[in-house]
């Protein structure tokens, strides 16, 4: 299927892509809540992007580049407090089974912590956005993965982790 106009014919898959690239040049040239807002608006989950972007003061003046580091440490730093909860769980545990799952969850946010900041931030700075989108994509395996052991305490935190996670690396995607 074609369009044409202006005598110039284009596929409709082309086009797609030229209004996607139009879309990122735009959201490249904005800053603070507009940038925010465009871009957690083509987010899976806006209002966990938005609200968790908007949290951090450098977030009102920072370019898509920026927005995207931010959103990088962001997930360090929401990571970290949810590791704090699976640690206090894991010492806690009433039994075996219990400790286990809790160690997994923990372990897990860890591996994903130092992940993000020995690969992804360094390749984000290098200007390798897929391997900082990688180090994203095992932070939100660990937070499925610890959501199958249905732990009440850490419930919220994986539902948050996965969300933004998720977010994370479609904010990555638009500097590919």
């Amino acid at each position: 299927m074609g369009i044409k106009q202006l005598g110039v014919s284009l596929s409709l898959p082309l086009l797609v892509i030229s209004v996607a690239i139009f879309q990122c040049g735009m959201a490249a040239n904005e800053t603070g809540k507009a940038l925010i807002t465009k871009t957690c608006g083509g987010t899976a989950f806006p209002d966990v992007c938005t609200t968790t972007l908007e949290s951090d003061p450098r977030s009102s003046s920072a370019d898509l580049k920026g927005l995207s580091r931010i959103a990088l440490e962001l997930s360090i730093a929401k990571t970290n407090e949810t590791a704090g909860v699976a640690y206090y769980l894991l010492n806690h545990a009433s039994g075996y089974a219990t400790w286990a799952e809790r160690s997994a969850c923990f372990h897990g946010y860890n591996m994903s912590i130092n992940k993000i900041k020995e690969e992804g931030l360094p390749s984000f700075d290098q200007g390798k956005y897929d391997k900082a989108y990688q180090s994203v994509d095992l932070l939100n395996q660990e937070a499925a993965h610890c959501s199958t052991f249905n732990i009440p305490e850490l419930t919220e935190k994986n539902t948050l982790l996965s969300r933004f996670s998720t977010d994370v690396k479609t904010i990555l995607h638009l500097l590919f």
